[in-house]
């Protein structure tokens, strides 16, 4: 991306086109190979009343520190804290957005004002056009969050978009440097203790980090990672999948394959649409979720490994087989979240809207591109305001 063209205008339109970059939610086919059965991790592992993955910071510490503007925004302080078993967000509980139309603080305001809740954490992505344009050349991701003060979540792709042939580059380090220089831009913009998360949903057929070669995505996650934390060590790692289906030809067909290791990942997360399958019933919901590549599933993943749990997208899809809003799915969410609460990092609802691709936002009534979602933003916010 050429260095000329940085100006804020600019930025500020290529942030809403980074939406449809970065989300990859749109309209999903249901996959034929739907009906695989791929061997889960046990599935029954029961919740401790405490957090199984080691706080970041001693808890007294984190209380101490996390009214202070920069406790606020450290990822390690506000992840310390303990949180309220059974209710959701609770106290301390990181609960937020992605920025729409604009990936800014601005647009995660109007959000959180609309649902009666500030947010403290907020979802974006970098551009990811070129390694330079994801890497060194992404310090407007930072600039539009400057004046936020809670937790940022960066969604970062391991290869540019299209960039499948260079993920063995990846692997054998080639782009070291750049993964060093976006480490020292985090830390050079104040957001040094955020979370990245670093190579999302590799199990999504559209992703050009896509586990197609699950060596080459392990070798380029771990080498991305340690050049990360090499100039930026207050990084939290967050491993990410796409829930409901990992197809056959990535990561051997299970998500779980493609698990960089214990040392790579600071938590393992989860991108969860109310689609492929949707959930009529709280029967079909609890039935997604036990399933392969589902909530309870992964969760149970990420109690064996001690790791904290977050869903860093999550939301209604009335454009996807569903065909209609889902009030009944934000609902059994928040559910989920509240029972999972002492486990659970952060969670972020996904607002997108731009014709029949994507239709998952909410509390946006004026917006002649969305769909009203009325009962979905009725009940979001019902469920949210304190």
């Amino acid at each position: 991306m050429p260095a000329e063209r940085s100006t804020r205008a600019w930025l500020a339109a290529l942030a809403v086109a980074v939406l449809a970059i970065g989300a990859a939610v749109a309209a999903r086919p249901d996959p034929a190979d739907r009906n695989q059965s791929p061997t889960p991790p046990p599935s029954s592992i029961a919740a401790s009343s405490q957090p199984v993955a080691p706080a970041f910071i001693p808890a007294a510490d984190a209380i101490a520190a996390a009214a202070t503007s920069e406790g606020k925004r450290s990822a390690r302080t506000q992840l310390s804290l303990p949180r309220e078993p059974g209710v959701w967000p609770g106290t301390n509980g990181l609960s937020g957005v992605n920025g729409y139309p604009v990936l800014n603080s601005a647009s995660v305001r109007t959000f959180c004002t609309g649902r009666g809740r500030a947010c403290n954490v907020a979802q974006t992505y970098t551009d990811r056009s070129t390694y330079e344009s994801m890497t060194r050349g992404t310090g407007w991701t930072f600039e539009f969050f400057a004046d936020f003060d809670g937790v940022l979540v960066v969604s970062q792709g391991l290869v540019p978009d299209g960039g499948e042939d260079l993920l063995g580059d990846c692997a054998a380090g080639d782009y070291d440097a750049h993964w060093r220089d976006f480490g020292s831009l985090m830390v050079e913009n104040g957001r040094g203790d955020s979370v990245v998360r670093l190579g999302w949903e590799m199990n999504e057929s559209t992703m050009g980090w896509r586990g197609l070669n699950t060596a080459d995505y392990l070798a380029c996650y771990r080498r991305a990672a340690d050049a990360l934390r090499s100039t930026n060590p207050a990084v939290v790692l967050d491993w990410t999948i796409n829930a409901h289906n990992s197809p056959a030809a990535l990561c051997g067909g299970l998500s779980t394959n493609c698990y960089p290791g214990d040392a790579y990942a600071d938590i393992i997360g989860i991108d969860n649409y109310d689609h492929h399958p949707w959930s009529p019933t709280k029967a079909d919901f609890d039935r997604t979720a036990a399933r392969p590549e589902g909530l309870d599933w992964l969760f149970a993943f990420a109690q064996q490994h001690g790791k904290l749990f977050s869903v860093g997208e999550w939301g209604i899809m009335p454009t996807a087989d569903a065909g209609r809003d889902n009030p009944d799915f934000i609902s059994w969410m928040h559910d989920w979240f509240a029972a999972h609460a002492t486990h659970l990092a952060y969670e972020a609802y996904f607002q997108r809207c731009d014709g029949t691709a994507s239709q998952s936002s909410i509390l946006r009534p004026a917006d002649p591109k969305c769909l009203p979602n009325t009962a979905s933003s009725s009940r979001y916010r019902s469920l949210y305001t304190p």
